[in-house]
């Protein structure tokens, strides 16, 4: 009985290992499918990048940002004229910036004026009422964007990290040390010394001026205006005097009519008649705007200017956006643009880099020093004569005066040398 019942088991064992195996090799063979999501479950996906957009205070994908811009669609700009310069060149060359980054087509007003205290009054009373302000994007002259920041006019916008100016990294330091309200874009506009080399190279700083030499020969501005008040500082910096003190102004007021009011040619703020000076030869020296050696030298003549080491005053272009623009997203692209070696150095534009006076009028500063190589072939020669290069010198030679303070004692200064000078 017991070896029967063993042969029964051992049947069994038999068959079901037999089946076992039956069935793991049917398994095996059987062709896979790749694993499905259940019902419930989410497909994440892929991250998008996004920007931090100053003034509008939001985070945006670079789609959000273009149809932002197309929403704006215009951009208003208060600044100066350029020579005629805006309609062919300015507001065509950021038509074309943004076109090429954002792939949007934009229309650009530009309000061309050489009367920028129209521009920072319609600023400041749009603000001071809640209204929109006139202009996305003001660029003129330093003292105007002091004012205008000190009545909190002005937006925190323009800074290195900004995602619509990557620009700006690239920048020297000397034209962003008043972020993240402005950019200074200008490296030349200073109120100083143009000279006739030939005639008198030896000019160093503003007490050379008195030097007997000069007799005749001595062009200043007309007492009562702010040029004539920015050379009275100039020359105080020349002597160490202290412009805020009203006794050491008083001596650089009387050295100034005892031995430099002698030696004047003539009295005047019209560049045309500068101009005809200089290019003359009856003009020595000339208390006037740096601006002026750069075009004089293109035509030929022996005109420098003189960076004397006391620092000069330096009344820049500066670049803001006020509180308020109607197109926040295209005025910090502006800033961008307006930092951008393509537009300083024309590269989309070879006309204008051929063109001497075309491209003196239109470009302002280098940027980095590395750009000297952007510059055309003909101005490299004569360019550190007349510009600051390397722009380190910027540090050196300039000097941000109290606009202010000058601007409230400009009569008070000019009647008390018109006094002494004897002039009515």
């Amino acid at each position: 009985m017991t070896t029967k019942a063993l042969t029964k088991l051992e049947s069994i064992l038999l068959i079901l290992v037999v089946l076992v195996s039956i069935l793991a090799i049917v398994g095996w063979a059987r062709p896979t499918q790749p694993a499905q999501p259940s019902p419930t479950q989410t497909v994440t996906p892929k991250a998008e990048k996004l920007y931090y957009v100053p003034i509008l205070d939001k985070w945006m994908s670079e789609d959000e940002i273009k149809e932002e811009i197309e929403k704006e669609g215009t951009i208003i700009v208060a600044d100066w004229t350029y020579g005629g310069l805006v309609e062919t060149y300015h507001a065509p060359a950021f038509k074309k910036y943004v076109k090429e980054r954002w792939g949007v087509d934009i229309e650009v007003k530009w309000i061309g004026t050489q009367e920028p205290e129209v521009i920072v009054s319609s600023v400041l009373q749009a603000v001071k009422a809640g209204q929109p302000a006139p202009y996305d994007v003001v660029a003129i002259e330093a003292p105007y964007f002091f004012r205008t920041k000190k009545a909190d006019a002005v937006e925190a916008a323009i800074y290195v990290g900004n995602p619509l100016m990557p620009n700006l990294k690239y920048v020297h330091p000397f034209f962003l040390q008043f972020q993240p309200y402005s950019v200074v874009f200008q490296a030349i506009d200073t109120a100083g010394l143009l000279i006739n080399t030939e005639k008198a190279g030896w000019i160093k700083d503003y007490t050379d001026l008195a030097d007997p030499r000069l007799k005749g020969h001595v062009i200043l501005p007309t007492p009562g205006t702010v040029h004539f008040a920015n050379f009275l500082v100039n020359l105080a910096l020349a002597m160490g005097k202290n412009y805020k003190s009203p006794q050491e102004m008083e001596e650089v007021i009387k050295f100034a009519t005892e031995k430099i009011h002698p030696n004047v040619l003539r009295y005047t703020v019209s560049e045309a008649e500068i101009i005809e000076y200089l290019e003359r030869g009856e003009a020595w020296a000339v208390a006037w705007w740096w601006y002026l050696a750069p075009v004089e030298a293109a035509k030929g003549y022996p005109i420098e200017r003189v960076a004397q080491p006391q620092g000069n005053v330096f009344i820049p272009g500066i670049a803001w956006i006020p509180k308020n623009a109607k197109h926040p997203v295209l005025a910090q692209i502006f800033i961008d643009f307006l930092m951008s070696p393509k537009f300083w150095f024309a590269l989309d534009f070879p006309q204008y880099r051929e063109s001497k006076e075309d491209f003196l009028m239109l470009h302002q500063n280098l940027l980095n020093d590395t750009n000297f190589d952007l510059l055309p072939d003909w101005i490299k020669p004569i360019y550190p004569k007349i510009y600051p290069y390397p722009l380190d010198k910027m540090y050196e030679w300039y000097v941000f005066p109290d606009y202010e303070y000058i601007e409230e004692h400009t009569e008070e200064w000019s009647n008390l040398y018109k006094q002494y000078a004897g002039l009515t």
